[in-house]
């Protein structure tokens, strides 16, 4: 029974965290602005263009994109290292 109570009060506290969350934010949001209606909307739309293009570069560099493109290019480029030290070709039939 006791457990029970711990967690209910976890989430009214959660319910709690968020509303104080969302009246401060909004409080910041209007005293920060200081801007038109239409300047602000320019503003924001900038920002989450960048904030897009952000996201996107992130998640090319995290994720690869062609697996096939990646493996070929890392053996070109172990070749190329391997013809500037001076080292011959592991393949039997030259």
């Amino acid at each position: 029974m006791n457990e029970h109570r711990e967690s209910t009060l976890d989430g009214g506290m959660l319910v709690f965290g968020l509303l104080l969350g969302l009246v401060v934010g909004g409080l910041v949001a209007l005293f920060k602005v200081p801007v038109s209606g239409r300047a602000f909307r320019q503003q924001v739309t900038e920002s989450v263009t960048a904030t897009g293009q952000n996201i996107r570069s992130t998640v090319e560099s995290v994720v690869p994109t062609d697996p096939v493109a990646e493996s070929l290019a890392a053996g070109k480029a172990a070749a190329r290292r391997r013809a500037e030290f001076g080292l011959q070709s592991t393949n039997p039939n030259p």
